[in-house]
């Protein structure tokens, strides 16, 4: 086999694979994520303790029925993955507004990759009341792999789907 083969066959196998999903963010996520809150100093990010689900986040980075396997790096509000299909990381990521008593969630979520010091939200949506709730994405759910946010041990959530360079929910599944 040639040199250039080989080099063909990386090339494809490197292509092929998929970006990782999890619940924790890269340096470069948190580069951009710092960055906008700069930006927006209304917010903060929301923290496990916000979500108020401590033994559901347990449960979840244990596992539990064989078909749920351990996440151990779960955390509610935060998820990357190929949101949109295009083989490259995004990530969303909860904030809490700041300047709200009530329903004072926020779901933002980036499109890498992240090429600006300054890049834009692809999705945002405000006024969520998500105590109780977690973002997940992967398996065990089927492909093609889509954004859940949802409340713990329960059957009903909302997808979030690509559409054009941003998202919307998938009305028929949303609660």
């Amino acid at each position: 086999m040639t040199t250039r083969c080989i080099l063909v066959l990386i090339a494809c196998f490197i292509m092929s694979v998929p970006a990782r999903a999890g619940h924790t963010l890269s340096s470069a996520e948190q580069q951009v994520l710092k960055n906008w809150l700069v930006l927006h100093s209304e917010y903060r990010q929301a923290t496990d303790e916000d979500c108020e689900c401590a033994a559901d986040i347990q449960q979840v980075r244990a596992g539990s029925g064989g078909i749920w396997k351990p996440v151990p790096d779960y955390h509610p509000y935060i998820a990357t993955g190929d949101f949109n299909g295009d083989g490259v990381e995004d990530f969303a990521v909860v904030l809490i507004d700041r300047g709200k008593k009530e329903k004072n969630f926020v779901l933002i979520v980036f499109n890498g990759p992240f090429k600006s010091q300054k890049p834009l939200p692809a999705f945002t949506e405000s006024g969520m009341d998500l105590q109780n709730h977690g973002l997940f994405y992967g398996p065990p759910r089927p492909k093609p792999y889509r954004l859940l946010l949802g409340p713990f041990e329960s059957d009903s959530g909302a997808l979030l789907l690509p559409h054009g360079h941003g998202y919307r929910w998938d009305d028929s599944e949303r609660e």
